[in-house]
């Protein structure tokens, strides 16, 4: 089922929501809300939650809350992770639109600006995202562009392209997105392995109720630390089952038709780790003459 928008933005300036969810970023998060402070869009929310910092994180961004009244800090009692610290962001936000504003990414000034005009020419969009460049950890820089999903019109086309995880699927995770379809998908899902690749499952259930938006420019700039929780992340067999699995019950949890979640969970099955399909799968799809 498409996920219809019309009418649901109504403001020709709609509130934007930036969602910072932040650990130790003491040391370069300045960087990050400079370059909110700096959008052109005239109505943006500044959405901070701190996750229990140990360094001096949570006073750099009292110091900037001093001088932008546009910026609410949340600092917890407890350390909830960066899932459970985006999803309780996103319950909270009030802005019409929201986007990620991690604390390693700058974006420019335009960004916003840029991105709700991408949403305003697409109705059935729920996500417009822009070209990235890369910093990493050891100096290189790399420039990624997603452009696999352009003009598709067709959730299940839509769902195959993202079950298939091409090499910048991540890429719109740096996006503008409508608060609806955060209602509409749920959040962002853990999986058996906790956090692994959660923004994958998170990017599939949009895919599945709406279109996604490019805008062919280079407008976020993501700068790689030691710390970046990405980095840590064991990519061995055991984490990839359980992002199948759960990738499974994001498409059950969607409002696909029941043959469609039968054909997109079949494709899964066959592209991630090259698994057959079990015997149950088998038998449904002989039920639906596939």
């Amino acid at each position: 089922m498409e996920h219809t928008t019309s009418a649901e933005t109504p403001n020709p300036t709609p509130l934007v929501t930036a969602l910072v969810p932040t650990y130790n970023g003491a040391g370069f998060i300045t960087r990050t809300l400079d370059s909110l402070a700096a959008q052109t869009w005239p109505r943006i929310e500044i959405l901070i939650g701190d996750d229990r910092s140990t360094d001096d994180t949570l006073e750099v961004v009292r110091r900037f809350a001093e001088t932008h009244s546009n910026t609410r800090i949340i600092d917890r009692d407890t350390n909830l992770g960066w899932l459970r610290n985006s999803n309780d962001l996103m319950a909270r936000a009030e802005g019409e639109l929201m986007f990620f504003a991690f604390h390693d990414d700058v974006v420019a000034p335009t960004y916003v600006e840029e991105l709700v005009d991408a949403l305003r020419t697409n109705e059935r969009a729920v996500l417009a995202f822009s070209d990235m460049e890369v910093h990493e950890v050891d100096g290189t820089t790399t420039q990624h562009a997603f452009d696999e999903l352009d003009g598709l019109e067709s959730d299940i086309e839509r769902g195959r392209v993202m079950v298939s995880r091409p090499g910048d699927w991540w890429v719109p995770n740096r996006g503008l997105f409508r608060s609806s379809a955060f209602e509409a998908v749920g959040g962002i899902h853990p999986n058996e392995q906790g956090e692994y690749s959660a923004d994958w499952t998170w990017l599939l259930g949009l895919a599945l109720i709406g279109e996604f938006v490019r805008v062919p420019k280079q407008l976020c700039v993501k700068y790689y630390t030691a710390g970046s929780v990405s980095k840590k992340w064991p990519h061995d067999d055991t984490q990839l089952q359980a992002l199948r699995r759960s990738g499974i019950a994001e498409i059950r949890r969607s409002g696909l038709t029941p043959m469609r979640k039968v054909m997109l969970t079949s494709y899964l099955w066959r592209r991630i780790a090259g698994h057959r399909l079990p015997h149950r799968v088998k038998i449904t799809l002989r039920r639906f003459g596939l």
